[in-house]
């Protein structure tokens, strides 16, 4: 042997960190991991809210980044809808007639011009900007637009709008004591109509018409002089079993994400994972485990993300194309959250020996016993409300 032959250095491994690193690198890891299981709690509110599913499934990713429904089907031909004063004509042929409110005036006045001034405020200049408000939540069982109407003046927050007749209303503090008072019924028999329109479903052709019929034990009619238009026709509702069944594609196509907020996840996404998930496949890199399984493992997460966040954007592809790189998201995030498991778990177990494996163990324990509690007090209950949300809509 000669003797200017020399040994490779020895392969330093997280074993040989000192105590204090590896309790660092530890609770990152434990932290990493408890971040990712509230990132599927937003994932589920974000993607999958009051369906009662745990995490979105193909329908709903499908829906949130191509805009079609699933499983496809043919797009409907594209009906020609009558104008609603056309509807009204026919209404007022048929001898059906009453007070009418001028809805959209009403809105216009009251909501519309406010929301304009706020720029993070939701748009109320069209009947598809109200509808999104008419949905129903947790939180909104009737719709956010029912709830912020069925409150009294003495608040004023993002569920309780009223005050936009009264005191928050366009020009209001310009008025005298007197000149408020004489309004003051006026403005409260606008706060019902508006609420009567929004009980009745909101119906759009009323809206467009800007005339609503009243309901006949509205009683406040005489005191909307300026927002009635009187003897306008009653647009009957057709009953239930006449109804046209909902537009799969357009209720698909409501829900797909914009574009802003797509490029807004992201470069979230990219910038911060990126980093997150660097950290975690180093920690994984550095362990004992066989040089085939560290080169697959350590950086499988950060790939599977990489792609994941690609499926985004090619899912907004025509279809039928751009559906399935949609369902791929839950192949990729299947991966992204099972490899990240592996790394955080077998980076832990290889760090420490016998007694510190015993501490991981009993670690290990007591968070599957906390999870499942948690599950059975909070996520199970908030998941069965939302199923029976989602019942009493259908119904």
């Amino acid at each position: 042997m000669s003797s200017n032959t020399t040994l490779a250095p020895a392969r330093r491994t997280l074993r040989d960190l000192p105590l204090p690193a590896k309790l660092v690198l530890t609770t990152f890891l434990v932290s990493v991991g408890l971040g990712y299981l509230w990132a599927l709690a937003q994932i589920h509110f974000k993607h999958a809210p009051d369906s009662g599913k745990p995490l979105p499934g193909p329908e709903e990713l499908v829906a949130r980044f191509s805009g079609v429904p699933w499983p496809l089907e043919p797009r409907p031909e594209p009906a020609v809808e009558e104008k609603p004063v056309d509807e009204l004509a026919k209404a007022s042929a048929a001898g059906v007639i009453g007070d009418a409110v001028k809805v959209k005036t009403l809105i216009d006045q009251r909501c519309v011009w406010c929301h304009v001034k706020e720029k993070d405020d939701t748009p109320l200049g069209s009947h598809e900007d109200l509808a999104k408000l008419m949905e129903k939540t947790q939180e909104a069982p009737k719709g956010k637009l029912h709830q912020v109407l069925t409150g009294t003046r003495d608040a004023w927050n993002a569920d309780n709008m009223v005050r936009a007749f009264f005191e928050k209303s366009n020009g209001w503090k310009a008025l005298s004591s007197d000149e408020r008072k004489k309004l003051e019924p006026q403005r409260a028999a606008e706060h019902l109509a508006l609420l009567a329109w929004v009980e009745a479903g909101a119906p759009k052709a009323p809206y467009e018409a800007d005339a609503f019929a009243l309901p006949a034990d509205f009683g406040a009619a005489k005191d909307l002089p300026q927002m009635i238009r009187t003897a306008a026709p009653t647009v009957a509702t057709k009953p239930a079993s006449e109804r046209k069944p909902a537009d799969r594609w357009k209720v698909a196509k409501s829900k797909q994400l914009s574009v802003d907020k797509l490029t807004q996840s992201t470069h979230a996404h990219l910038l911060t994972f990126s980093l997150l998930w660097a950290a975690t496949g180093l920690a994984f890199a550095f362990t004992r485990y066989p040089y085939f399984l560290r080169c697959v493992l350590a950086p499988i997460v950060l790939v599977a993300q990489v792609l994941d966040v690609g499926c985004w954007w090619l899912a907004r592809l025509d279809t039928p194309t751009g559906p399935y790189f949609a369902l791929a998201i839950m192949a990729t995030g299947t991966v992204v959250g099972f490899g990240l498991v592996a790394q955080i778990v077998l980076s832990l177990w290889d760090m420490y020996g016998a007694r510190g494996r015993t501490v991981l163990a009993l670690l290990f324990l007591t968070g599957a016993g906390l999870f499942g509690l948690t599950y059975v007090k909070v996520i199970e209950p908030q998941l069965q409300s939302e199923r029976a949300l989602v019942g009493d809509g259908s119904k």
